[in-house]
């Protein structure tokens, strides 16, 4: 059985190349654990960051679990967070929260729903389209 297939009793390790394969607009990823650690994080091969790499891994470590703690507590009231997107100039970003870690990703500027898309049916996120 594929380990990525949805409904099994424990979740599968998220493993960064499943997520760059999703899409050739995905340009780094980074996951962090439960406790917001930064476990792994890669751009793309032959891609060139728009900042320095030791600039990249404290802005994932801090930035997305800032937002993501903060937002999330308006759960109560509104349900879950299924994703937050942020549009630059440059790039695109999206934080997901899932099975305890967040996964941060920049992007290709572009439209973002077949990219969430892709995200929802992959990893099973409650993604609205």
């Amino acid at each position: 059985m594929d380990p990525g297939v949805k409904g099994l009793s424990r979740p599968f390790p998220l493993r960064i190349d499943d997520l760059f394969a999703l899409d050739p607009r995905v340009r780094y990823v980074a996951i962090l654990d439960r406790n917001h650690h930064l476990v792994e994080s890669r751009m793309r091969t032959h891609v060139a960051s728009f900042t320095p790499e030791d600039y990249d891994r404290k802005f994932m470590g801090s930035v997305p679990p800032l937002i993501l703690d903060t937002l999330s507590q308006l759960e109560a009231q509104c349900g879950p967070l299924s994703h937050i997107s942020v549009q630059y100039e440059k790039v695109d970003l999206i934080f997901i929260p899932h099975n305890n870690q967040i996964i941060a990703m920049s992007l290709e500027t572009g439209p973002l729903e077949p990219i969430l898309r892709k995200l929802r049916d992959s990893l099973g996120v409650h993604i609205h389209l």
